[in-house]
């Protein structure tokens, strides 16, 4: 569900401000030569202790040499209320 979600006392408090988070991280890693492509962005609650947090989805595109792109699928959470990432997890798609 992409559009605005506000909600108080989070520090991160809509899908563009998760995927700008993430975003910042790819580029660190990864440099210029990257694409990269959300999918999904939604606002989860976890269950044992009410934690919110963001899930963020997508694919990155790496070009490595001259012809050569790898592909991955990537999921990151994203902590809504101090705004740092908790788990990334990665497959090669």
């Amino acid at each position: 569900m992409e559009g605005k979600v506000k909600v108080h006392n989070l520090r991160v408090q809509s899908p563009e401000e998760a995927q700008d988070i993430v975003l910042e991280k790819l580029k660190a890693g990864y440099g210029r030569g990257m694409e990269v492509n959300f999918l999904k962005t939604e606002l989860e609650t976890d269950l044992a202790d009410g934690r919110k947090f963001w899930v963020v989805e997508g694919e990155l595109k790496v070009r490595r040499w001259l012809f050569l792109k790898k592909t991955w699928h990537f999921t990151y959470f994203v902590d809504a209320e101090e705004g740092r990432i908790l788990i990334m997890r990665g497959k090669k798609g």
